[in-house]
Order: C-alpha cells, then structure tokens, then sequence
C-alpha cells in the first residue's frame, strides 16, 4: 500500500521526505533532495507568474521528464501546497523506484479540480525519470491488490503507469505522444450527447428536451486530427481519470481492458463520460491501444445514465462486434 502524509508547514517550501520501502540511504537522500528542487523550481516559478519553465540546467531529471514538465507548464503553471510530504517508495518490477499521490495544484484548472496527484519514477540511482498525473491511490491500491501471480501484478503495475502517462499526454496536449500510443488499425469510438427539440418545444419556443448520443466511428488518423483541432483551439485542457478497473482479457496474457470514468475540461467545454481502452502489452516497452469507446455518463439534463460500467460496456462492445 502507498502511504502518504502531509503535514502543514508555515516554512518557504513545502520538503519531500519518503517514509519507507527503500533501504539504501544514500538513493533515498538522492531522490528527497532531486523532488525538493523540483517542488522549488515549481513554486518559485508559479509565485513569480512565469510563463515558460526550463530544467535544460537540471540534472535531477531525465530529459523525457524535461520536455513533459515543460510542456504541463505551457498548459497550466503548478505548484505543491504548502505541506511536507510524506510517501512510502514503491520498487518497480522494471527497475527503479516509484513513489505516487504527491499533491500537486493546478492553478489554471477550475478550483474544485485544481488539486491534482503525481506519480514520480526514479532510476536506480534516483533521479526523476518519469512524472505522471497520477490515479486516485486508494484505487490504485484496490487495483494491485488483485493478482494472480508476480507477472500478473507487474503486468498491471505497467498498465496503470500506462493509463497515467496517456492522460498526461492530454493534459500537456502531446499530441506525437497520444499518435504513437494507438496502433495503426486501432477502432475509436467517440459520443456526444445531443438534445433534440419535440413538437411541444417547437410550439412553446422552449429549448428541446428529447436526449440522444450521437456515436462517430473513427480510424486513428481522424481521431488524430480531431485532437489537433481541439489543442490549438483551446489554451488550457484538463483531463481526469477515476474508478479505474483493469481487467484482463481472458486467453490473451498480454492484453488488458481498462474501464475508468474521465472527466474532460477545455478552456470552452466540459463532460462526463466513461472510457474503455484495450490495450495490447505484447511489447512491454511500445503498448499500443486497439480499442477506445467513449460513452457519455450523465444526460443533458445531469442524471446518471449508466449504471454498471462494465456491464453496460458489454453490451455495447457487442453491438460494434468488439
């Protein structure tokens, strides 16, 4: 299980500390002082309102977490709360360290969604190899949990890093990132609710109230396309992922159903929506995405339309033969 802790501090800068699940002094104290200057470099850069961030001088981080920090902060600036924060380490069964549910606040974001949660990986000698968005960790935790072997948990550990790097990728609007995820012949499915005026409204002049979904059946390239016309029209996009389940799919050991509630913020629109991805990790390095349905979750007037995700997932698969 992921602890982690804070404790509110009247000091300049909040300080990282990790609890647990590293023995080597010497990396644990590498890894607390590489977050601590990322956690000042973030709050001096919000507190000053700059507009662009570089980390080309800083050698805390892996060039690919450079570029994907960078590109947040053209997005939205960041900054951690004033709290210490304290987690427990989590050792990757690729390599490296892992620690999650660092409180992050993104300030463009709307103020009930500007608090966010990190997830850092390290190198073995711990410098910050990767930064994700990261899930809730207490379903994190529920989904870990579930195994039915050693593979059958890395498996799943690769899966939810997966899922939290595709959705910072929409959030930092990494649209080569989000191309190079899908596979060629990947099927999407996207949604959009529609309302429809009746002969009463027409006679009322009132504004229709008849609720359709309108479904678009699209290849990679017109999904591609469509995505990169929504991040040049739209300054800031913040996506978010809840009531994760991973499932796997059964006779194919490398190849995971991902159910999950996504909430989609733009600078000019909002929904809720359900979200499966299936995801092929034949290749462990280069997972590729060959299905994603969206379906929407509330209706236009705000009322919960599906019930039971994966059971209304089902149905819906079947009808479009997946």
């Amino acid at each position: 299980m992921a602890a982690l802790a804070l404790t509110f501090s009247a000091q300049a800068n909040p300080t990282f500390h990790i609890l647990d699940g590293i023995s080597n002094a010497a990396t644990k104290a590498t890894m607390e002082r590489n977050v601590n200057n990322l956690i000042a470099l973030l709050n001096s850069s919000a507190e000053g309102k700059k507009k662009k961030i570089s980390l080309k001088e800083a050698t805390y981080v892996t060039p690919r977490v450079r570029e994907t920090i960078e590109k947040m902060w053209d997005s939205s600036m960041m900054r951690f709360p004033d709290a210490d924060i304290k987690a427990s380490c989590l050792r990757v069964m690729t390599g490296g360290f892992q620690v999650r549910g660092l409180p992050l606040d993104v300030l463009s974001a709307d103020k009930e969604e500007e608090r966010q949660e990190l997830t850092l990986d390290f190198t073995t000698s711990g410098q910050i190899s990767n930064v994700a968005i990261a899930i809730d960790i207490h379903r994190y935790d529920v989904i870990m949990k579930k195994n039915e072997s050693d593979i059958d948990y890395a498996r799943k550990q690769a899966v939810v890093n997966f899922v939290e790097d595709f959705r910072t990728a929409y959030n930092k609007k990494d649209l080569e990132l989000i191309e190079n995820v899908f596979s060629s012949n990947a099927l999407i499915i996207t949604g959009r609710i529609v309302t429809r005026a009746t002969s009463q409204d027409l006679a009322r002049h009132k504004k229709g109230n008849y609720v359709d979904v309108e479904y678009d059946v699209l290849n990679k390239k017109q999904y591609i396309e469509k995505l990169r016309k929504i991040f040049k029209n739209n300054k800031f996009i913040n996506v978010k992922f809840s009531d994760v389940t991973v499932v796997k799919i059964p006779k194919k050991d490398d190849i995971y159903g991902v159910f999950l509630k996504q909430d989609w913020r733009t600078s000019r629109y909002h929904d809720e929506g359900l979200l499966y991805l299936k995801v092929d990790f034949s290749d462990r390095d280069f997972p590729m995405i060959q299905v994603r349905v969206w379906k929407p979750f509330r209706d236009a007037q705000g009322n919960i339309i599906v019930a039971d995700p994966k059971e209304d997932f089902s149905s819906f698969l079947m009808d479009y033969e997946i």
